[in-house]
């Protein structure tokens, strides 16, 4: 299964999504087994180095298993920045959106719990 994870923030500038969703890419790789990879941009004329579309990463889970891990992180990240936004898109353009700007704790948790059965109950 394939899905693309988007994050963003009105809060946070452009360059600090990306120092996140870099760390966000490291911490997927190490302690998780899904594959992970920046999402590659268009290259602008003039532009120097590879292209790299702000906030997004494109994921491949190896195993049902690697969804919970995923998630994991994925609330850990959120724990730490509530105005963070993350859009989860499957292959087939089903999206889930998670916003945990003034969630309580039991909301977020429920909210993954949808967002495990939104990642698991897809047939690619």
């Amino acid at each position: 299964m394939a899905i693309t994870l988007s994050v963003s923030s009105p809060e946070l500038s452009e360059e600090r999504i990306q120092a996140l969703i870099g760390d966000l890419y490291r911490t997927i790789t190490k302690e998780t087994d899904v594959e992970a990879e920046l999402a590659k941009g268009v290259t602008q004329r003039g532009a120097k180095g590879e292209p790299i579309t702000l906030g997004l990463i494109a994921l491949t889970f190896l195993s049902r298993g690697s969804v919970v891990a995923l998630l994991d992180v994925l609330k850990s990240y959120m724990a730490r920045d509530s105005t963070l936004e993350l859009t989860l898109e499957r292959n087939d353009g089903a999206k889930l959106i998670i916003n945990a700007k003034n969630m309580r704790k039991e909301q977020i948790n429920e909210t993954f719990m949808k967002a495990k059965d939104f990642l698991q109950n897809h047939e690619d």
